[in-house]
């Protein structure tokens, strides 16, 4: 359906698509470490396919939406009923609110060839823990997969001008001194870009693994016809990020650019599912090298893990948000409560919610025992999925993205039976450190994960799976989801994924999809509102 908002915007849009094309026995592990019973395991677990078609189950129930959370300095509290702070209700400095709405530009292929494992209940192409794996910068977009043969491929294409105009065509090529070590969707590939020497870096095939790293020439990307694109224009695969210093344990690596394009954040776990800390490195364009900043978030000593939603600056700002979930073992129905804390000196220092200093990152850390972490206490046994997603508007709103039991469901310590019932829910930080949550009436397609999208007016979009398209406004605090899409449903398979740095510099949004049972992966258009 088609919200009737941008119904008139779509009649006179909707010619003006471009394409761009280029040519063992033992139960199945949970979710994030551990196989989906929802996946059809290929490296030895268990468990059934996703069924074809795969159309979104019914809305969900009328207890998906509640309000309630942790004022600065204060208690939290949770379900309906709970008292809060208003949410600011203008769009960006301060602007009339305008209603959302989308319009559908048109759709490419980026790839014919995209690896199509099934592993982990989803593709190894698309996976919401990849930060990122389509991102724009100077004119062009950047995007990567494994392709069939194993091998990460590389493309870009110049984008157009002017909104609606047309894309040049993906120019790809393969590195093919290294294979995908194994059908594990965990195993991912992150893009970072340091503009200050216009370097692209690539961090790749990643479950508890030695560090496969590699970057590009300087000026590759400030002067993209100034170098080759090629493999050759980029570095042996390497193990290393500072001297010979070899990084062992690696799981989802991410790629932030620090305000300003001087520097560059690399994240990623050390340790394992149920055992693992959070570590921080920083990359200086001026000196071409990285320095570690050490461990930010412990969790081997307490036997946990904390697992991510995102690591993000404020848009247009210097604060560096960090969201994320505990998990107490390795099965995921330990998955418990919205952690947040910020940073104001890109990830040394960390603040709580209230604003009190936690953690220093390589000296102290934070810790399961640190006080003020927890923004919306979520119960374990309520299917609540890991690494869903977090993004950060303008006026400094901190949006986050979860799916689990709406409060009328009862616990559930079975995953999957969980998730069965789960609905997407929006949380969101006001500026004043409250929290509110909203839900988005709309039922979770097993395991699969969703993004948001914030257009320049600060509406909402929830990408979710199936590319199911909802949309808020900051006009009632978010509070009133609206479905405006779902015209492509069934057509697509694992999570969509979006191209943030793009919609820092405009209203196009451009969802990475791999098609469902076929190798081609998707690039899909759109117009924010």
């Amino acid at each position: 359906m088609t919200n009737p908002l941008s119904f008139s915007l779509l009649l006179v849009l909707s010619s003006v698509g471009w394409l761009a094309s280029c040519g063992d026995g033992e139960p199945a592990p949970p979710p994030g470490d551990s196989a989906s019973s929802g996946g059809a395991a290929v490296s030895g677990a268990t468990g059934g396919g996703h069924g074809a078609g795969g159309a979104a189950p019914g809305a969900a129930s009328a207890s998906g939406s509640s309000t309630g959370g942790v004022a600065a300095g204060g208690a939290g509290s949770t379900g309906s009923g709970g008292v809060i702070a208003t949410s600011s209700t203008t769009g960006a400095g301060g602007a009339e609110p305008v209603a959302p709405g989308i319009v559908k530009r048109g759709e490419g292929k980026l790839a014919e060839s995209g690896l199509t494992v099934v592993s982990y209940g989803g593709y190894v192409n698309g996976e919401s823990f990849q930060q990122d794996a389509i991102v724009s910068f100077n004119g062009y977009q950047y995007t990567a997969f494994w392709n069939r043969n194993r091998n990460v491929v590389l493309a870009r294409r110049e984008l157009p001008a002017s909104p609606g105009g047309a894309a040049g065509s993906w120019q790809k090529f393969d590195f093919t001194d290294h294979r995908l070590s194994a059908d594990d969707a965990h195993n991912t590939i992150s893009l970072g870009i340091a503009p200050g020497d216009g370097t692209l870096h690539l961090a790749f095939d990643h479950h508890g693994s030695t560090l496969h790293y590699r970057r590009s020439v300087t000026g590759l990307l400030t002067d993209p016809e100034g170098a080759a694109w090629a493999a050759a224009s980029f570095s042996a695969v390497s193990s290393a990020l500072v001297g010979s210093n070899t990084v062992r344990l690696v799981t989802y690596p991410r790629f932030v650019t620090e305000p300003g394009g001087d520097k560059l954040l690399f994240s990623a776990r050390i340790g394992e599912s149920g055992s693992g800390d959070e570590h921080l490195w920083e990359y200086d364009a001026a000196t071409h090298a990285w320095r570690s900043l050490g461990e930010y978030i412990e969790g081997t000593d307490a036997s946990m893990n904390a697992y991510l939603h995102g690591l993000a600056y404020t848009r247009g700002g210097s604060r560096l948000h960090a969201a994320w979930c505990w998990r107490d073992t390795p099965d995921a129905t330990t998955n418990h409560d919205l952690l947040y804390v910020y940073s104001d000196d890109h990830g040394r220092t960390w603040m709580n919610n209230a604003g009190e200093k936690v953690a220093t990152t390589g000296a102290s850390f934070v810790t399961r025992s640190t006080t003020g972490l927890s923004v919306w206490p979520i119960g374990q046994n309520r299917g609540l999925i890991n690494q869903e997603h977090m993004a950060v508007d303008a006026s400094g709103r901190v949006h986050v993205l979860l799916s689990h039991l709406p409060d009328a469901e009862a616990d559930n310590s079975n995953f999957t039976s969980a998730r069965s019932r789960s609905e997407f829910f929006h949380y969101v930080r006001d500026t004043d450190g409250t929290w509110a949550r909203h839900g988005l009436g709309l039922r979770v397609i097993e395991n699969f994960r969703g993004k948001l999208a914030i257009s320049s007016t600060e509406n909402v979009y929830a990408i979710l799976p199936d590319l199911r398209i909802a949309g808020a406004s900051p006009s009632d605090g978010y509070a009133t989801w609206t479905l405006l899409d779902d015209t492509d449903a069934g057509r697509f398979f694992s999570d969509p994924l979006i191209d943030a740095a793009r919609l820092e510099t405009s209203d196009e949004l451009t969802v990475y999809y791999p098609e469902r049972g076929s190798v081609n992966i998707w690039g899909l258009e759109y117009a924010l509102q």
